[in-house]
């Protein structure tokens, strides 16, 4: 039986999956199993499954039909014996020492979990750039409730999230994987953050460490790369479900940020560069605007996140629609 168990989800990556596949074959720590979905691929993504199948029995594949992420995940996660499970995706690819790093304190010191940090890939040049660095430590009892409170939604000495909040770039024991995946099915947007924060929400501790370890590779054929309005729908359900899984009300004010750096976010990232016209922004927001949960989001006076995000923030609360659209467009 492996000690580690990596779930690499793959759907028509043909152009990314070898040096995925490479940069697991390659690792310093040997112990490991790679569970290969083939979530109902079109292109070549099978085959190469297979390929590495073949000349590496460290490498389990399964074919399916196409189902989503979060399902493959599940189907991984099910065909695994791994103590320790990690994730990858298919079009990413990780350090040499990834596993090694990971399994270190959950191995020797019994921590739940590890979360490393990582580098953004620009596909197109393979250009690396450092993302911010996030908290690091270890973290439990009292601690680990007050990092969940107090952190992991929003950090101001990160200007974001206290650690990452990818499904990778964590190791994590066997014991808390299965209900966070099932937290995460039926959703297009934030299923892994979902899967995160519900494992999260149950450790007893937690290390993070700044080392970048993982390739996040952006590329333009990713669906959270786009912009339509579905987005929103699916970034309200992502925030409905935190509030569902925050039983103890103790991400409250963390998660009222998170929703402002969303929106901000989303419409800067992806509705502008989109080329969206005045018109059909000013419907967008509107409709977002009336939504009875962010509704409720609208109630308090600032944000508090800068003066910039302030006045984006009253221009969205006082229905200035076209004005917001000018002011993002503005860099």
């Amino acid at each position: 039986m492996p000690t580690v168990s990596i779930i690499v989800p793959v759907y028509n990556v043909e152009n990314y999956l070898r040096p995925c596949l490479d940069s697991i074959r390659t690792q310093t720590f040997k112990d490991f199993e790679a569970v290969l979905v083939d979530d109902g691929s079109t292109d070549n993504s099978g085959f190469i499954c297979d390929e590495y199948e073949q000349k590496d029995n460290r490498f389990v594949v399964v074919h399916k039909q196409n189902e989503g992420v979060a399902k493959a995940r599940i189907t991984a996660f099910e065909h695994s014996e791994g103590e320790y499970i990690t994730f990858i995706d298919a079009d990413d690819y990780v350090s040499p020492v990834y596993l090694e790093k990971l399994t270190s304190p959950i191995m020797e010191e019994g921590v739940d979990m590890v979360s490393c940090n990582y580098f953004d890939v620009d596909s197109n040049n393979q250009k690396e750039t450092a993302g911010k660095l996030t908290l690091k430590g270890e973290y439990s009892g009292e601690a680990l409730r007050d990092f969940i409170a107090n952190h992991y939604f929003f950090d101001h000495s990160c200007h974001g999230f206290g650690m990452t909040n990818f499904l990778c770039t964590k190791m994590v024991k066997r014991v808390f994987v299965a209900d966070g995946l099932k937290n995460g099915v039926g959703m297009w947007f934030g299923e892994d953050q979902i899967t995160v924060f519900s494992m999260l929400y149950r450790l007893s501790s937690l290390r993070i460490i700044q080392d970048r370890l993982y390739y996040y590779v952006h590329h333009k054929e990713q669906a959270t790369q786009r912009y339509d309005f579905s987005l929103w729908d699916s970034l309200i359900k992502m925030f409905e479900t935190y509030q569902r899984l925050d039983s103890n009300h103790i991400a409250c004010k963390g998660l009222r940020l998170r929703i402002w750096l969303y929106v901000s976010r989303t419409i800067s990232d992806k509705m502008i560069p989109s080329g969206i016209g005045i018109r059909t922004f000013a419907l967008h927001l509107s409709k977002v605007r009336y939504n009875s949960y962010m509704m409720s989001f609208f109630r308090p006076l600032r944000i508090g996140l800068g003066w910039k995000s302030d006045i984006k923030y009253w221009l969205i609360k006082l229905r200035l629609y076209r004005l917001c659209y000018y002011c993002s467009k503005m860099r």
